[in-house]
This record gives C-alpha cells, structure tokens and sequence, in this order.
C-alpha cells in the first residue's frame, strides 16, 4: 500500500468509524496498512483527546458489557488476567462508576459503545 498524507488517512478513519465507532487501533492498523502504534496516533488525532476511554480500553469494556469474566476477556485478547482486572479498575475510574455494570450504563449513555456491539457472552 502507497503511504497515505495525514489528511488522506484521516479521511479514511473517519470513514471507518462513521460505519464502526469503535473500532481499536488494530483494526485502522489492517485498515491503512501503518503500525499499530501510528493507528493508535491517528485515532486520536480523529476522535480528540477529550475521548475518555482509549481505544485500547473500550474492546475492554465491550466485552465487560457483554458479560464476560476478566479471565475470557484475558483469553480473547491474550492479555494476562491481572492486566485485564487492571485494565477494568482504570475504566471503572474514568467513568466514575461503582461497578461493572454502572460503567456499561454510563458508557451507553454517553455513547462510548452500543447496545447492538454487544452479544451476551
């Protein structure tokens, strides 16, 4: 694939997520053909700092609102256990919620994810 300007791949990113709103850096990754790290960078340059979750916690909490345990999440994403309950601590703060399910509300109501994301684990 050619090397895309900053514009050009902005462009491209939107585009995906006007059809996938949270898509992770893995998936732009795929989608431009740059590392993941720079995925991650134009994420951010699209959807702003002021997003509260990154893009690395919200497949995190998709599957916290699907029901899943730290450990399938863990096994799903082949991250170690500890880093996922880590991981679902830091999303519980920056949502200010009390637990697991208040942090799947909050965030549905504040648009972060969609109820048609989710399938019961």
């Amino acid at each position: 694939m050619a090397k895309l300007s900053r514009k050009q791949a902005k462009e491209i990113i939107a585009t995906c997520l006007a059809q996938h709103p949270n898509a992770t850096s893995s998936e732009m990754c795929k989608a431009l053909g740059v590392s993941k790290q720079r995925a991650y960078q134009l994420l951010i340059l699209v959807r702003g700092p002021d997003t509260p979750l990154t893009v690395r916690e919200l497949p995190i909490l998709r599957y916290v609102a699907m029901g899943n345990t730290n450990k399938e999440i863990g096994e799903a994403l082949n991250l170690d256990e500890q880093t996922i309950k880590n991981q679902v601590n830091v999303i519980l703060a920056k949502l200010s919620a009390n637990n697991r399910a208040h942090a799947v509300a909050l965030a549905v109501q504040q648009g972060l994810i969609s109820l048609d994301d989710v399938k019961p684990a």
